[in-house]
């Protein structure tokens, strides 16, 4: 594939991205919409000078027209710059809406809350404005307790508070 010179891809990143620094390694022209195919991505979102998102994956698609961005082989680290707290997601595909900066993670998903809490599932999805993780999909979540198996969740970034929903099964550690 012929390759976009850096400066045009962040010029058309910049463009579409508003205040997100996109950091592409290599840029290729995208097969559908006019959007563009990268490799080795890294989306960093902040407010006020306190970085709120942190997005890396290996390759991606950017589509300036819905100003959505598709990722794959996905790390994210997500910082509420109010109390310090993080979340980490680790999935096989995620797709991310630049403007509002709510994604969905896919594949297989891993993650942990910062505070030992550590989650596996299908589908996460983050609501940055109600600052929640959800999955209606089943999932465990492990912690120095042990474990908890249900059909969903809710985490609660800023409380640091996990609901696990319907047929929940609890093993304690000894």
């Amino acid at each position: 594939m012929p390759r976009i010179p850096r400066r045009v891809a962040l010029a058309c990143l910049g463009a579409c991205a508003g205040l997100l620094a996109v950091t592409p390694v290599g840029a290729a022209p995208g097969l559908d919409g006019g959007g563009l195919l990268l490799a080795e991505m890294t989306l960093v979102a902040s407010r006020g000078g306190e970085r709120e998102l942190l997005l890396r994956s290996e390759r991606a698609t950017l589509d300036p027209g819905t100003r959505r961005a598709v990722l794959w082989d996905v790390n994210a680290e997500v910082v509420d710059a109010d109390s310090g707290r993080r979340f980490r997601i680790e999935c096989d595909r995620a797709e991310v809406e630049i403007e509002s900066q709510n994604f969905v993670a896919e594949g297989r998903v891993r993650g942990d809350t910062g505070e030992g809490q550590r989650f596996a599932t299908e589908v996460v999805r983050y609501d940055r404005a109600a600052d929640v993780l959800s999955s209606d999909t089943p999932v465990e979540l492990v912690d120095a307790t042990g474990s908890l198996r249900g059909d969903g969740f809710r985490y609660h970034v800023a409380e640091k508070r996990f609901e696990i929903l319907g047929n929940v099964r609890v093993e304690q550690s000894p």
